[in-house]
């Protein structure tokens, strides 16, 4: 039973046992929102679907929902909402009030209907009611949705069916559309039916009328089947309603109401032909996101494997395709492509639509991405790919170089095909690494060594050859450098050398050493670093970080006599700051990995404010407290048998 219904113009009064209600003034009317009163009771008022006469309908509780009178086939490859669309027209029904006929689950307080995660995935209750309400089998059902393509051209990890706000993360990663759909214009014309493919994001041509997808209503502006242009549409539960074959956006800025939707026929919209060539490049991808075999440059792939390698290249692409790359391409592509290249890099900071993973945003862009990157699938080997990919990968590597940065790809999913491709292709070892070989190595052990180098010497040697670099993180990337020159083979052997945190040192070694404009000055530069270490006295910091590893905090009663003739409080946040600079004193480390931080305080102090109290004790601390605080440590340090 779907409701009980009252039409104030016909009196007709009548409940649904076995199927919907009519009235002579309506057609089938789907489920609405329970009201309160009786016929003549107080409640808010409705409309007939056809004569737009008010009424008045109470919703009793069902526990799931009935078979409908008629329900249309779903068609092969049909999108779900396409399909939700063609069940309301045979219902002479609103959209929406045929999505609650159907069963689905649909979103409690909003001001329209919309079914959760419509068109990605069904959850249990949503098949649970459409294979009551419609007699279809569930894999039929599941076949219409996007979810369809999970493990090929998609990857729905993440996906939780029972919080539908895990969907947001998913649909920004993912080349898919939720709240819109590219579309055929001829294929509209022949049948109303929206194949599933189209809500992809390498949906460009259609195979069929060789012609590029449309993505923008023309009259509106707004993308097909977005509603509006600011925020996405639920379905439509009043009338009146589009015809069918029509736009139905809202225009922005068009007059407010139903009566404000885009009449654009879409079946009437011009669309631009495409090369045979490339309409093999779609039937292509969509035979790999169907589950055929797919091939990356000459070997077999799992679909997987596939699509993330279009992802990658489609991304390199992004930032190293030039002129010679998009020659060959029709001339609407080039231009998009380009587009799509100047826009990114004018944005340098990021920011919404700017990541290089992202989907392309436009049919057109999603045909130059295929034709871009074919170069490489379709190369009869390894080695033939890597010589496609080698000015791509030497662009990316002097734009790195250039900008001083970490690699802009290394969130992106890498096959193993592709990646042995890519390493293939890169330029070797880096400027830094192979400039070492003509430094004469100094006799330097790694307990000597420092987690920061001498400030002073960073300042007067090092920092010149690191622009826009922070001094904690050069200071650090010259301690690596100077383990480099007492022996280890590597950055990250550097880092195991000297106890350093692997997370840290990978970062100031992966990132700043793209900064290094001349590598032979900055090892000569390190060889006096160290030059000048030992002029000073080599200290073993190694054995003073391990007698200092459990100094949480400097007992009350040697703070007492140093803090007190200056007016000073001996609180026990101080006793852990005065610990914290000792610490750094005499070890030359980062002070927030000092142990009176590394394990936070047990009050619950943020540590925003730990640091900042940290800011303040150290910039006040008064010469003769700074000396008292020195001689503590040395005693401390000499009682644990480390000078």
């Amino acid at each position: 039973m779907l409701g009980t219904l009252a039409c104030s113009d016909c009196d007709l009064w009548r409940s649904g046992r076995q199927r919907l209600i009519i009235s002579p003034h309506d057609s089938v009317l789907g489920r609405r929102r329970p009201t309160s009163g009786s016929r003549t009771g107080p409640g808010r008022p409705r409309f007939c679907l056809f004569g737009q006469r008010r009424v008045q309908m109470r919703m009793p509780a069902v526990p799931r929902a009935r078979r409908l009178p008629a329900v249309p086939k779903p068609v092969v490859g049909e999108a779900f909402a396409s399909w939700v669309d063609r069940v309301a027209g045979k219902l002479d029904a609103p959209p929406g009030q045929a999505a609650r006929a159907l069963g689905l689950e649909c979103r409690e307080g909003a001001s329209s209907t919309r079914p959760l995660f419509f068109g990605v995935a069904l959850t249990p209750a949503g098949l649970s009611g459409l294979r009551d309400a419609t007699g279809l089998a569930a894999s039929e059902l599941r076949r219409m949705q996007l979810a369809r393509y999970n493990g090929t051209a998609l990857d729905l990890t993440g996906l939780d069916l029972a919080r539908e706000v895990s969907l947001t993360a998913v649909a920004a990663r993912e080349w898919m559309m939720l709240t819109s759909s590219r579309a055929c214009p001829h294929c509209l014309a022949e049948r109303p039916v929206w194949p599933l493919w189209w809500r992809l994001g390498i949906a460009a041509v259609c195979p069929t009328h060789r012609c590029l997808l449309i993505d923008v209503c023309p009259a509106c502006g707004v993308r097909l089947r977005r509603g509006s242009e600011r925020v996405p549409r639920g379905l439509l539960t009043r009338p009146p309603l589009p015809e069918p074959g029509e736009c139905a956006n809202r225009p922005p800025g068009g007059p407010k109401g139903r009566a404000g939707l885009c009449r654009q026929p879409l079946a009437a919209l011009p669309a631009t032909a495409v090369p045979h060539g490339l309409v093999d490049l779609q039937r292509r991808a969509l035979a790999v996101a169907d589950g055929s075999p797919a091939r990356l440059a000459g070997e077999s792939a799992s679909g997987a494997d596939w699509f993330a390698a279009l992802r990658l290249l489609a991304a390199m692409a992004r930032l190293a395709a030039d002129d010679d790359d998009l020659a060959d391409l029709p001339g609407f592509a080039a231009e998009a492509f380009r587009q799509d290249q100047q826009r990114r890099a004018s944005r340098p900071r990021g920011g919404g639509g700017s990541q290089l993973g992202a989907m392309p945003a436009t049919a057109a862009q999603a045909l130059a991405a295929l034709a871009l990157v074919d170069r490489v699938f379709a190369a009869s080997s390894e080695g033939e790919g890597a010589l496609q990919l080698g000015p791509w990968t030497q662009c990316l590597t002097a734009q790195r170089r250039a900008a001083g940065g970490s690699d802009p790809l290394r969130h992106l999913l890498r096959p193993a095909a592709l990646d042995r491709m890519i390493t293939a292709a890169s330029p070797r070892t880096s400027r830094v690494a192979g400039a070492l070989k003509a430094v004469e190595f100094l006799v330097l052990e790694p307990r000597h060594i420092p987690h920061l180098a001498d400030p002073g010497d960073y300042r007067a040697l090092i920092a010149v050859h690191l622009p826009g670099t922070a001094e904690v993180s050069g200071q650090r990337l010259t301690a690596l450098a100077l383990a480099r020159l007492a022996g280890a083979d590597s950055w990250a052997e550097a880092a195991a050398a000297l106890g350093m945190d692997s997370r840290k040192a990978a970062r100031a070694a992966n990132t700043l050493v793209q900064r290094i404009a001349d590598p032979d000055a900055f090892w000569t530069a390190v060889r006096r670093a160290a030059e000048r270490m030992r002029e000073r006295g080599l200290a073993d910091y190694a054995a003073r970080r391990s007698a200092l590893a459990d100094l949480r905090e400097i007992p009350h009663r040697a703070l007492v006599p140093i803090f007190h003739p200056l007016r000073r409080d001996v609180t026990w946040q101080r006793q852990r700051h005065a610990a914290a600079w000792v610490w750094q004193h005499f070890t030359s480390g980062d002070v927030h990995e000092a142990p009176a931080y590394a394990l936070g305080w047990e009050d619950g102090t943020s540590t925003a404010s730990i640091r900042e109290g940290w800011r303040r004790f150290h910039t006040r601390l008064p010469a003769p407290a700074a000396a008292a605080l020195t001689t503590w440590g040395m005693t401390r340090l000499a009682q644990k048998g480390t000078a």
